[in-house]
């Protein structure tokens, strides 16, 4: 019985065979179609390349530009927009009520008081100096939004007496 299916097999594979090589393509199709393919694979190497040279292109742009701005400015700026030179004259700091509250952070905030304020810490000799109604205190405030301590800053630049905020 085994013998009687392979011949139906043989048979049938035997017709499957005749049929498609009468009723297969012409060699003018196949040609045809692989012309398509090879197509298709230049459009992609096409577009694969002009991807290529358009990404160097932005690069060697984004090397350049900033390299001839810095050789086109000037050497040097003009006296009138240097800037001024400032320097601070602080106290030390001094404990606030607070200080001795843990705190894991904290930021320093520049603010302007009254020189009786600076009067209650008992700097006396650096408020003479100061004639002016109003100064300068570094506070220095915890991450929980208490003070812990502060300094008085007096600014001094070179061309004026003093200068505030």
């Amino acid at each position: 019985m085994k013998e009687h299916n392979s011949d139906k097999l043989a048979a049938g594979l035997r017709t499957v065979a005749e049929d498609d090589e009468r009723l297969g393509t012409s060699s003018a199709v196949g040609l045809r179609l692989l012309a398509e393919v090879q197509a298709i694979a230049n459009a992609r190497r096409r577009r694969s390349t002009a991807l290529s040279l358009g990404a160097a292109a932005a690069l060697m742009l984004a090397i350049s530009v900033p390299a001839w701005r810095l050789v086109q400015e000037p050497a040097t700026a003009p006296a009138a927009d240097a800037p001024v030179v400032t320097r601070e004259l602080v106290t030390e700091f001094f404990p606030l009520t607070y200080s001795n509250v843990p705190a894991r952070g904290g930021y320093v905030v520049r603010l302007q008081v009254s020189p009786e304020a600076l009067a209650s810490f008992g700097a006396t000799a650096f408020a003479s100096e100061h004639a002016s109604p109003s100064l300068l205190a570094d506070v220095v405030v915890g991450d929980d939004g208490l003070a812990r301590a502060v300094r008085f800053v007096r600014v001094v630049n070179t061309d004026f007496k003093e200068q505030t905020p």
